[in-house]
């Protein structure tokens, strides 16, 4: 099996995220039955190739990720077999760390390898993607807590949840905010609006870095300077 790089292996993440969205989206439209254990599934598959992918990034928190990818594999596998209401914040919880460490992993990559490549402008939609899944995660540990706090959701589990609280984070990381679901809980309020200033500030300073990032190298080295 071909190992990923730091040439390539945000190829494989971006497309593990997609496919993620896209099949979630898939199982809400045809409504089947057991889309709760698909989605579980789906998650893991993203889980290991997040893993398997961001494996060049060799820094002191890659084995804490890997611990919680362990922990987010084992609770995924209890939720298809046994039916409980504290399983639920605990999968939620688990995967929030984990994005997050995988966020932190990829902007490690992304902004300190100092060369722009197609590899590192896939790397910064993956972050992006990886941004809108965290507010999403975070959007259905609140409605977990507290019932309610996003209107126009109608699963009966997160996991029925998950393609509405993905599109609703997204939409309102871009600011689009088409107003078909939203938030009506003062916690779920303070979440849309943060992820909105989050999404401009993070699109603000990648376009600067990566601006910087090709201007450092292109500037002549001021060593081969002949000296007068």
């Amino acid at each position: 099996m071909h190992k990923p790089s730091r040439k390539d292996n945000f190829i494989w993440l971006l497309a593990a995220l997609v496919a993620l969205e896209f099949f979630n989206a898939l199982f809400s439209q045809l409504n089947l039955r057991g889309a709760k254990i698909l989605v579980n599934i789906s998650l893991v598959v993203m889980v290991v190739i997040s893993v398997w992918s961001l494996q060049p990034v060799q820094t002191k928190w890659f084995g804490p990720k890997i611990f919680v990818a362990l922990v987010v594999i084992c609770l995924m596998a209890a939720d298809s077999y046994f039916v409980s209401d504290t399983l639920a914040p605990l999968q939620l919880g688990t995967l929030f760390v984990f994005i997050c460490f995988t966020i932190y992993l990829a902007w490690q990559q992304v902004m300190f390898t100092g060369e722009i490549t197609t590899n590192t402008i896939f790397g910064s939609i993956c972050i992006y993607i990886l941004i809108g899944l965290l507010f999403g995660f975070a959007y259905l540990m609140v409605e977990a807590i507290l019932p309610g706090s996003l209107a126009g959701l109608r699963g009966n589990n997160w996991q029925e949840d998950l393609q509405g609280t993905i599109y609703y984070s997204m939409v309102t990381l871009t600011t689009l905010g088409y107003g078909d679901i939203t938030p009506v809980a003062p916690v779920t309020r303070f979440l849309a609006y943060m992820e909105a200033v989050f999404g401009v500030f993070y699109t603000t300073v990648l376009v600067a870095s990566l601006i910087g990032l090709r201007l450092s190298a292109h500037r002549p080295d001021d060593s081969k300077k002949p000296e007068r």
